[in-house]
């Protein structure tokens, strides 16, 4: 019984989380965000219409209009008219 509990336990540990915030940028232009990791900063360039999956471990977003706000890997980011919002 205890093999089938370590087996059980080892899967789920190497399964890695099961969600990553994503962003849709339905403006006609590209727009950036900017991501931070811990102590890593990343330019996140979204195409019109393209929707990016980011952020699965929980990170800060830095939008267009210069708020920043933390994620958990749960949100999706909207961004319209030049404005992010999380849904």
């Amino acid at each position: 019984m205890n093999r089938y509990a370590t087996a059980f336990l080892l899967a789920v540990i190497s399964a890695g989380p099961a969600f990553a915030a994503s962003a849709v940028n339905k403006d006609s232009e590209p727009r950036t965000l900017v991501v931070t990791e811990g102590s890593t900063k990343n330019d996140l360039v979204l195409a019109p219409g393209e929707t990016v999956d980011f952020c699965p471990a929980g990170c800060f977003v830095t939008f267009p209009n210069g708020d920043r706000q933390a994620l958990t890997g749960s949100e999706t980011i909207e961004i319209t008219g030049g404005k992010a919002k999380i849904n």
